[in-house]
């Protein structure tokens, strides 16, 4: 049953088609999380420096991690992290509401979100595990971008909040999934540890800023309201 409904909702959010014009109005104009509504910086410390005992020992951590990860974990990190990933926590919920706004809504607020964090990644610009060290053997996306914060545990994190304000009787598993992946990406090779801690305040803090804004909150009582009339 899952598995059927994780193929339909993928369908009905691959056919979506975002014009042009809305692709570049939503890149330009932050709409669910207003300029400087957070204060990424000064919520998560500076990364430890590259061959400091610190970093060192997040390192182990990672090559530990690589030596005991199954074929399973890898499976499980190398899938996509979008809305269509927490489709199978969500189940038959998910079509109580226009599945197509839905995706529209959670993804522009995730494109705000990536906007601000890309910006702090630049600034401490931590190579990743892999190209710190040789020894780790990376899996999945292995990107030689900016390590922290990992921006794959704040996405998480804030898809998971989103989500859970709209169905908040999955709020447990959706936090529980996202803290999943956001760990993944150590098993992985792909982050430190400090990367997805930091990143699971961030996730959060962004997460915050978006509820108890207007635009999310007129957002999901639009749907809300279309989903009651249309039954």
């Amino acid at each position: 049953m899952i598995a059927r409904i994780a193929i339909a909702v993928s369908f009905v959010f691959v056919v979506i088609v975002v014009s042009p014009v809305e692709a570049e109005e939503a890149q330009t104009r932050a709409y669910y999380l207003p300029a400087g509504s957070v204060d990424a910086k000064s919520l998560i410390p500076a990364p430890p420096k590259v061959g400091s005992p610190a970093l060192d020992q997040q390192i182990s951590i990672v090559l530990w991690l690589q030596r005991t990860r199954t074929p399973e974990d890898v499976q499980f990190v190398e899938r996509t992290l979008n809305v269509e990933r927490f489709a199978p926590i969500l189940g038959a919920d998910l079509f109580a509401l226009d599945a197509a706004k839905l995706k529209r809504l959670i993804d522009r607020a995730i494109d705000e979100v990536r906007q601000d964090y890309d910006t702090l990644k630049a600034v401490y610009d931590l190579p990743r595990p892999f190209k710190v060290s040789a020894e780790v053997k990376p899996v999945g996306d292995a990107r030689p971008v900016a390590s922290y914060p990992s921006g794959h545990a704040i996405r998480a994190m804030v898809y998971a909040r989103l989500l859970s304000e709209i169905f908040p009787e999955r709020e447990k598993a959706l936090i529980d999934f996202a803290h999943r992946i956001g760990y993944g990406r150590v098993v992985a090779g792909l982050h430190y540890p400090v990367d997805v801690t930091s990143g699971q305040i961030l996730g959060n803090a962004y997460a915050d800023a978006i509820v108890a804004g207007r635009g999310f909150k007129e957002s999901v009582e639009e749907l809300r309201s279309e989903a009651k009339a249309a039954n």
